[in-house]
């Protein structure tokens, strides 16, 4: 520690100010050994006790991976974990949605890279593009993963379409980077296309899926007539109106003409099921959270009561009884003709569930924005929404990240309970596989080694992403 005296101005005497030394960051390994693991007897004393129980563990662990373990009950019924019973005629819909959906991360990339280059463009700042292998780097816990799978499988078909996907995306990639910043919109619109139609590759061409094809479409139409010069306003709304009709009109013939049916989601199990579920349990809870702790904090009695007893009703619910409860009663409140699928309902359980949780943590957010940034934004005009918008949740998301993210991490983990309505996750394949006469007993720790590690993979490598984004943003500091 450091003592240093400067004189405020304005002040008569001078301030001290107490500064601690930074640790040097160049100390030699021995140095460093010395200093922070035997810098005393009792440091000595734990950091000899823990060593020889890493040693101990890494070594068991070694032996049980390279030596004992029987990883050919993995290897036979890898695609069985993948994918499930999922009929075996269509794989190829599987492989299609992979590449498309490859497209659509690498496109969504390169738009994001685009935009945020625009953005440090007008604002007169440097941007400075990550190197690759830093993002390989921050996703090494899903390298290994991929790497582990290629290596368990022993052919080369996966080797191949991992090879293409990548090539795919990295084009993708190269070409939504170029895209000037005034048209990443386009972008994002096509991502968007591609996604629909990566989904709709396996489910099929049909029924309502004209709709959610429509949607993106209808936003690249809008966006191009935007660019054009009218002589009227009333033109111009007329027109743009008329676009969007006219896409919606030709998709829905389309659709009806095409009728091509796939494979319902209703048959989707396995990994491919859980990765399903759980970001799109995440889109839709975290909307609805998000209104659910404005509601809470309203002016107006009655959404401040109703969105309270939600909260506190869901959260005192454990998760397996709204999952049976979903299975049970949602068909009753929904008047439709077609029964909603086990999954759908599922995933509404699990929105359900985690938007409760998600309002509380948005909630504390919040309540840490001081109320003398929201008087400013007040004292300049702006309006409650305005104020919200632009003043209040920036700042409380901002402050809640490591508590969403966790809140994730452990939606992510609870797919695993749809075991309990019947429907063959990743965890319930498992007793699908020790239920064939050739596994009955044989290797269950090596599976259950298994799923526990592509969990692991999956929400440490969320972990990771979370850590970055405080770090961009400065979570924690003043």
């Amino acid at each position: 520690m450091s003592d240093r005296s400067f004189l405020e101005p304005g002040l008569d005497e001078p301030l001290i100010v107490i500064e601690e030394e930074r640790h040097d960051a160049r100390l030699k390994p021995m140095e460093w050994v010395r200093k922070r693991l035997f810098n005393s007897w009792h440091n000595s004393v734990i950091t000899v006790l823990l060593t020889g129980l890493i040693l101990y563990v890494g070594l068991r662990l070694f032996s049980f991976v390279f030596v004992t373990a029987r990883w050919q009950v993995v290897r036979t019924n890898l695609t069985l974990f993948m994918v499930g019973r999922y009929p075996r005629s269509e794989l190829w819909r599987v492989v299609a949605q992979v590449l498309v959906w490859s497209a659509a991360l690498g496109l969504a990339w390169g738009a994001a890279v685009a935009g945020a280059r625009h953005r440090a463009r007008r604002a007169g700042a440097p941007f400075r593009d990550q190197p690759i292998l830093s993002h390989a780097r921050r996703y090494w816990g899903m390298l290994v993963l991929v790497v582990l799978v290629l290596v368990l499988t022993g052919t080369f078909g996966p080797l191949l379409v991992l090879v293409a996907a990548l090539g795919l995306g990295s084009l993708l990639r190269w070409t939504g980077a170029r895209v000037p910043g005034e048209h990443v919109g386009l972008a994002w619109a096509g991502v968007a296309i591609l996604g629909v139609m990566g989904y709709q590759i396996v489910s099929g061409f049909y029924g309502n899926g004209w709709v959610w094809t429509g949607v993106p479409v209808s936003a690249v139409a809008l966006n191009l007539l935007g660019r054009v010069e009218w002589s009227s306003p009333l033109r111009r709304r007329l027109v743009r109106w008329g676009a969007v009709v006219a896409v919606f009109a030709i998709l829905y013939l389309v659709y009806t003409a095409v009728d091509h049916r796939g494979v319902g989601w209703d048959k989707w199990e396995g990994l491919r099921l859980n990765l399903l579920a759980a970001p799109i349990a995440i889109v839709l809870a975290f909307p609805l959270g998000l209104v659910l702790a404005l509601a809470r904090r309203s002016s107006f009695p009655v959404l401040r009561m109703l969105s309270t007893g939600y909260i506190e009703l869901i959260r005192g619910v454990p998760l397996i009884t709204l999952l049976l409860m979903g299975q049970l009663f949602i068909g009753f409140f929904l008047a439709t003709t077609t029964p909603l699928s086990s999954i759908t309902r599922a995933i509404a359980a699990l929105t359900l569930f985690t938007a409760a949780y998600i309002a509380e943590i948005v909630r504390g957010g919040l309540q840490s924005v001081p109320g003398a940034q929201i008087e400013a934004g007040q004292s300049l005009g702006l309006s409650p929404f305005r104020v919200t918008r632009l003043i209040v949740l920036p700042q409380a998301l901002r402050a809640v990240i490591p508590a969403m993210v966790g809140q994730f991490i452990a939606l992510v983990k609870d797919t695993t309970l749809l075991s309990i309505i019947g429907v063959a996750e990743i965890l319930q394949v498992r007793t699908i596989v020790h239920a064939q006469a050739d596994f009955r007993g044989i290797g269950i720790a090596e599976t259950l080694v298994f799923v526990a590690f592509v969990f692991w993979a999956i929400t440490f490598t969320m972990s990771r992403e979370s850590q970055r984004l405080e770090r961009r943003l400065g979570v924690g500091e003043r």
